[in-house]
């Protein structure tokens, strides 16, 4: 068997018999490659259990990293080691300071604005004009796209702070009010952020024959001149959010969670159609979904897909910084 080894605050770690373990899936072969470095990505996604992991990382086989086995450009390098020592130093002031400590207070009052959101979205719909049957439907709508983001903080352990309990609370979110799988995003989100706009590496990027955010992700010009590629100026946000919305949820989440055994999340999606099909029928269900699909994919589209792809490995400080957006904060935003 090959050797697999990734690079961590200066030595190679064999991970090779804990590839499979990983409870992030396999996102951590892709810092096993040569040129890659994985100490950064292992700090940020770890954050809450930064003490865990290198008491467990300290019982793998580990040897010094030599200059000569990174393959990289002196300049390269010496760039490379002047932004690690920046970035630590933010992050340790930035984590004195309080600031990836979640507000409780604030996360209460969101909870309780998507809760009423949906409530009243139902209330609305009982009612016999046809008008308020339409602002059931969009408040309906709206709360399971804003669940989404919720559920992302849940993701990324950052909504409660807890991570044991981040994780149960975006499956009840993900699982039983957005009709997806927790972990399947959490696995594909995170391969997102560990590489973003990195061709083949950046799950987001692989929305062909759906869409195509870059030109670069397009393979060959067969694939360039399918019908959806062709005439996806005028399909998205309508067409795509719908067609990608029926894969996700009809096949490609299913399939993952009957594949990996999560029965807790199994339940907690029988739930989600026996609520909604139950309490609002089929055509509500439909069409909130289809429209929460696409204020998702509108907020994609605005955030990082249009930014420039790379197919090189660079440093995760500047994945960060040149692959993603800076939104101004603006009332419509």
């Amino acid at each position: 068997m090959e050797r697999k080894e990734i690079i961590f605050d200066g030595y190679f770690y064999d991970v090779t018999e804990f590839i499979k373990r990983h409870p992030g899936g396999s996102i951590i072969l892709d810092y096993t490659k040569p040129g890659e470095d994985g100490t950064h990505a292992i700090q940020q996604f770890h954050h809450r259990s930064f003490d865990k992991v290198k008491k467990m990382m300290g019982s793998f086989k580990k040897r010094p990293v030599m200059d000569s086995d990174l393959e990289l450009d002196p300049q390269v390098l010496k760039k490379n080691r002047a932004l690690s020592e920046d970035f630590t130093k933010l992050y340790k002031d930035l984590v004195k300071e309080g600031f990836f400590e979640p507000s409780h207070t604030y996360n209460a009052v969101r909870m309780v604005e998507l809760l009423a959101m949906w409530y009243v979205g139902y209330l609305l719909l009982q009612w016999p004009y046809n008008v308020a049957k339409y602002a059931g439907l969009f408040l309906i709508a709206l709360s399971q796209g804003r669940v989404g983001w919720v559920g992302h903080e849940c993701g990324h352990y950052s909504f409660l702070g807890f991570p044991k309990f981040d994780r149960y609370f975006q499956i009840f979110l993900h699982g039983t009010i957005g009709g997806a799988s927790a972990t399947w995003w959490r696995r594909g989100h995170n391969r997102h952020h560990a590489m973003p706009q990195r061709l083949n590496h950046d799950i987001d990027l692989s929305t062909v024959p759906l869409l195509a955010y870059n030109t670069k992700v397009v393979k060959n010009n067969a694939e360039g001149k399918g019908f959806l590629i062709r005439h996806q100026t005028y399909f998205f946000p309508i067409v795509s959010p719908l067609l990608g919305g029926i894969f996700w949820r009809f096949y490609k989440v299913p399939k993952f969670l009957i594949k990996n055994r999560l029965y807790t999340e199994i339940l907690a999606l029988i739930a989600h159609y026996v609520i909604y099909l139950y309490l609002v029928g089929f055509s509500v269900w439909f069409f909130s979904s289809w429209m929460a699909a696409s204020f998702t994919f509108l907020n994609f589209a605005l955030s990082h897909t249009y930014l420039p792809v790379t197919t090189q490995p660079t440093h995760w400080v500047e994945y960060a910084l040149v692959h993603t957006a800076d939104v101004e904060q603006t009332p419509l935003v």
